[in-house]
This record gives C-alpha cells, sequence and structure tokens, in this order.
C-alpha cells in the first residue's frame, strides 16, 4: 500500500495517472475529502479526470481512512503540513488543488501558504477557518463530540451523524449515502477525543481571502445548510479570481449527489485555467 511519512503522521495515498502516459497533462490533480470521509468520497471524479489526462492523487486526511491516527495534532497547521509532505514525497510542484468541505479548508491554507504551488483551487460546499458558524451548528457538533466519548464512535456516527441535516441531500441517493455510510463508520473520530488545545493563527483564511493568486472554482450544493451557502457567497465574492457554481438540487455533497454537474464544471474550469495559463 502507499503511504508516505508526513510529520507524526503516515499519510495513504493513491496516485493514478491516464493511459497511454503520453496523455497526460502536465499538473496534476490533488482531491481532498471532507471531514468524517475518505479519499473514497472523490471516486464519482476519478474517472472523468483521468480521461480528459490529468494525474490524479488523493490521499486520507490524518485520522481518517488508512492513513494513521495520532492521538494529538488536528489543526489547520497539522492539516496543511501534510499536505505539503505529501506534495514533496510526490514530486509534485504545481497543482489543480480540489476540495470538499474540510478538504476546502486545507486547500485554501495550501493557495494562502504555498501559492507557487497552487494552479488552481476548486472548493465545493468549503470549510472556511474564521468563519463563525452557526450557534445551531456549532451546538450540533459539541453533541456529536460528547457522543463519541459516551457512545463510542461508530454508535455515535451512526444516530448523530449520519442523520444529520448535513447529509440530508445525500440521503435521497441511497446508492452514493451507502457509500458515505462506509466511509463515516470507518472513520475513528480521534479528533472529537483530542483534548489539546490549538491557539488560532494571527489571521485566519477568511480575513486572508484577497492573498489567494489562484483562480478558483466555489460550488455549493443549493440546498445545502445556509452556512456553507454564506461560505460559499464569501468565498465567491473575496476571492480575486473565483466564478461560483450553485448546483441545483443537491445538498452538501453534490460530487456524490450531482456528479455529472460537478465533473462538467470542474472539466471547463480546469481546461480555460489551462488554456489562460498557456
Amino acid at each position: 500500500m502507499p503511504f508516505a511519512t508526513t510529520g507524526d503522521t503516515l499519510t495513504y495515498y493513491e496516485d493514478e495517472s491516464p493511459a497511454p502516459p503520453s496523455a497526460r497533462r502536465e499538473t496534476p490533480a490533488v482531491l481532498i475529502h471532507g471531514h468524517s470521509a475518505d479519499l473514497r468520497l472523490w471516486e464519482p471524479q476519478v474517472s472523468a479526470l483521468l480521461d480528459a489526462g490529468y494525474r490524479v492523487v488523493r490521499y486520507d486526511v490524518r485520522g481518517h481512512g488508512r492513513s494513521s491516527v495520532p492521538p494529538t495534532g488536528y489543526s489547520w497547521e497539522h492539516y496543511l503540513a501534510d499536505l505539503r509532505a505529501l506534495l514533496d514525497h510526490l514530486r509534485v510542484g504545481r497543482t489543480h488543488l480540489a476540495g470538499i468541505s474540510m478538504g476546502g479548508a486545507i486547500a485554501l491554507q495550501l493557495a494562502l501558504e504555498a501559492p507557487e504551488r497552487v494552479a488552481s483551487l476548486t472548493l465545493l460546499d468549503s470549510a472556511l477557518p474564521g468563519f463563525a458558524y452557526s450557534p445551531q451548528f456549532e451546538d450540533d457538533v459539541e453533541r456529536l463530540r460528547e457522543a463519541v466519548r459516551v457512545e463510542g464512535p461508530r454508535a455515535a456516527l451512526e444516530r448523530h451523524w449520519l442523520t444529520h441535516p448535513i447529509f440530508e441531500g445525500v440521503r435521497r441517493h441511497p446508492k452514493a449515502f451507502a457509500a458515505l455510510r462506509r466511509m463515516v463508520l470507518d472513520y475513528p473520530a480521534a479528533d472529537y477525543l483530542d483534548e489539546a488545545e490549538y491557539p488560532p493563527p494571527e489571521r485566519p483564511a477568511i480575513e486572508r481571502l484577497h492573498e489567494v493568486q489562484a483562480p478558483a472554482l466555489v460550488v455549493v450544493g443549493e440546498r445545502d445548510l445556509p452556512d456553507f451557502r454564506i461560505i460559499a457567497d464569501i468565498l465567491a465574492e473575496n476571492l480575486p479570481l473565483a466564478r461560483k457554481l450553485v448546483v441545483p438540487d443537491a445538498g452538501h455533497l453534490p460530487s456524490l449527489e450531482r456528479p455529472e454537474v460537478v465533473n462538467a464544471a470542474l472539466l471547463s474550469f480546469l481546461a480555460a485555467v489551462e488554456g489562460e495559463a498557456g
């Protein structure tokens, strides 16, 4: 199995190239999944990207999937350091970087701290460091955290997370929801057990969006939670080179719910970026 040592973590990754190799484009696509899922979240996009000539790199964020589970170390700085170390391990320079939810925030961090490595950003229903989430959502997350500690991860995730309104959209697609459920129930939720205190950065990402140099595609489901629709508006209005797509009849995971729409938009965006770069 392919693993890379990234700081105090073993990071599992998958690295696929189009056939024949001569069809491969110069800049790979690097895909980052969302919280409580793993790299399988991007399964509906992989074939489309490979067919378009992109090398596709996916990985399991620390504490998720087949990556190792450190007892502590679940801050944006840790997630960013893992990503940079993985790209170094793979000898990847510039990337077309895409992230879903938490993965979008990790992608944003790289675009801010190492802009030379990001050719483009695709942010799907992204989180945003520094954003003040609604009291309802904050309370729901705290209840989930407490349930993980009392009931154990699998029972808590089944009862409190997979039933949460954040997944209302994908629950309407039984095969997609079954795939998501397998991922979530494999998630050990170690970050919910982490007692460490992580001081906030002096300037969180929400205050630095104007610094992002890469072209950005901001994607959000029409039926996502209000918090994430607001974040999408903030990103689209403040990233200097952003365009926005609202996916009709989709919730928090349009890449699973409406993959044909997301794939077409992603490939069109990447083609435009590469055309502009050329």
